[in-house]
């Protein structure tokens, strides 16, 4: 009588199972690594231009401008007086300080915002751009303010007359309004203003103070 060859059977068992398991985790790591590759070769950018141009004072114009373009950051920073004089200078960004910036920005309704003016006590007018790139979609988003803490806070009330074509007049004692302040232009500023490490911080002051030498 012939034995049941088992050691030849746990074998090709075992065989079976090796194969099987293979092929199993082959297509998910294959999978997993297909999605790494696409990161990896994915465009990724983000633009930043924050430019205040001065009603007054002897600073004409500053502007600002931050870039992480796939994974690498630079800001700079550029004034002129109202001579023309200009000083300019760039600066690595080392970390994640434009990413940051980038995410408060977005938090704070940067894409929402539009251009708005107001009759504050400043005179100053402010320009911000934002665009991004990821792998194959891209935005942009420009928009124009002036007094960011009068549009904070003050911004006046809108009106709405509701004509009713059976009285010859509007009823202006009950006419609706709704309250035009969005604290969000102030929020901008803030951001764009607190943004950077403290050598970027000192190098826009040493800026600033040549021009006002010069």
């Amino acid at each position: 009588m012939r034995r049941f060859p088992v050691t030849t059977f746990i074998i090709i068992l075992a065989v079976i199972a090796a194969v099987s398991g293979w092929k199993l985790f082959a297509h998910t790591e294959h999978q997993r690594f297909v999605a790494v590759q696409r990161v990896l070769n994915s465009r990724s950018e983000v633009r930043l231009t924050y430019v205040i141009e001065h009603g007054t004072g002897p600073i004409a114009r500053e502007i600002y401008a931050m870039q992480n373009i796939d994974g690498v950051s630079k800001a700079s920073y550029t004034a002129f007086d109202r001579k023309g004089t200009k000083a300019t200078f760039d600066e690595p960004i080392v970390g994640y300080g434009v990413t940051f910036l980038f995410q408060k920005l977005v938090q704070d309704g940067i894409w929402d915002l539009h251009t708005r003016q107001g009759r504050g006590p400043s005179t100053n007018i402010y320009a911000v751009t934002i665009s991004q790139v990821a792998d194959k979609s891209s935005g942009s988003h420009h928009f124009e303010f002036t007094d960011p803490h009068y549009l904070a806070t003050t911004a006046g009330r809108e009106y709405h007359i509701h004509l009713d074509p059976h009285k010859p007049v509007p009823d202006l004692l009950t006419l609706d309004s709704t309250a035009t302040a969005d604290p969000r232009y102030q929020q901008i500023v803030d951001d764009f203003d607190q943004f950077g490490p403290a050598s970027f911080k000192r190098t826009v002051i040493a800026a600033r103070e040549k021009l006002l030498r010069s």
